[in-house]
């Protein structure tokens, strides 16, 4: 399992035993002094063919864009401001120039808009799969990123953006490519849910901004599902978080994506990998600040639950409570 083999790497002398490491493995970036009273973020994001990705529906385009979209949300869960990255490809024989032109397209568009600069990286060939890979970093002022391991008992659990989505989209390529219902392609709502799957849109403003008010305590960016995302927070703080169904926020379009495809939106919502949406934890008394600034931004933000002593991830529904700890998606062979 992938949780194992991080522990196992991080539990070897040399990971992280720098005194100019702030914070090493275990969060969404690692954090390294860079004086003037700012520290460097660090992250990195390998997309492998048939794990990450399909071509059968993924454009060079989308990948392209993906392929920055991972790193920029990873950005995002600490506030800082990415600058930098590294691109990395293993390449299999056969792709044309169309392709690799069309996936700069998408990852410079992506990356574009903060601006960041690709200063270099590596590429070698693949006996068959393609494998992209960037490593990001960016600037944080040394009193401002958040962390994983600062949610207290009290705090209120918020998210952005609508969840499931992506995971929905996901499912529905899929059948299309198993030769299922191809007319849902002119339904609204498939174009709306592939979208949230084939070009997230990390919310790097917000992360940013939630860093630079001190008004969140501890972020995550949902890349594994709400369930396991949110248990990292619990994990990383020693605290519970209690979510309530009826809070997650579910959009209309997976709702009805959903009853078509014979999946509970909510299980969706709740475990559904890859929306890129944050969640963050902040006093009470912040909430209505909060929400502000999130609809200043155009973004969506909900509040879904609660923090409290204890641990594990738990989901209030009318049926009582259950625990759905580390209840996300885990990339498998």
């Amino acid at each position: 399992m992938e949780r194992d083999l991080i522990k196992k790497i991080a539990s070897f002398p040399r990971a992280g035993n720098d005194s100019s490491v702030v914070r090493g493995i275990g969060d969404d970036c690692a954090m390294v002094k860079t004086g003037h009273g700012k520290l460097m973020a660090l992250t990195t994001d390998i997309l492998v063919e048939k794990i990450h990705f399909d071509l059968a529906y993924f454009s060079a385009y989308h990948l392209g864009w993906k392929t920055a979209a991972c790193n920029l949300s990873d950005m995002a869960a600490v506030g800082a401001r990415p600058r930098w990255a590294l691109l990395n490809l293993a390449v299999p024989p056969g792709l044309p120039q169309k392709f690799w032109e069309s996936f700069s397209r998408g990852l410079f568009s992506c990356l574009d808009e903060w601006e960041v600069s690709v200063v270099g990286g590596d590429t070698v060939s693949s006996p068959a799969h393609l494998t992209t890979g960037l490593t990001m970093a960016g600037e944080v002022h040394a009193d401002q990123w958040l962390g994983r391991d600062g949610a207290r008992p009290g705090d209120l659990v918020f998210c952005s953006g609508y969840l499931g989505e992506s995971a929905c989209g996901l499912a529905l390529l899929r059948e299309e490519m198993s030769g299922k219902r191809l007319g849902r392609r002119r339904k609204t709502w498939w174009k709306r849910l592939t979208g949230r799957h084939l070009m997230p849109r990390p919310r790097v403003g917000l992360g940013m901004a939630l860093a630079r008010t001190g008004l969140a305590t501890s972020c995550i960016d949902i890349s594994d599902g709400l369930a396991t995302d949110l248990t990292h927070v619990c994990e990383a703080s020693g605290v519970k978080a209690t979510v309530r169904a009826g809070a997650i926020p579910r959009s209309r379009a997976l709702k009805t994506a959903s009853r078509e495809l014979g999946i509970d939106s909510l299980r969706l919502a709740v475990s559904g990998g890859e929306d890129f949406e944050l969640l963050w934890t902040a006093d009470p008394g912040h909430g209505r600040k909060i929400l502000e600034i999130a609809t200043g931004l155009g973004v969506n933000a909900f509040c879904i639950g609660h923090i409290s002593n204890g641990s594990g991830v738990w989901l209030k529904g009318i049926h009582g409570m259950e625990e759905i700890s580390f209840q996300g998606f885990e990339h498998r062979a």
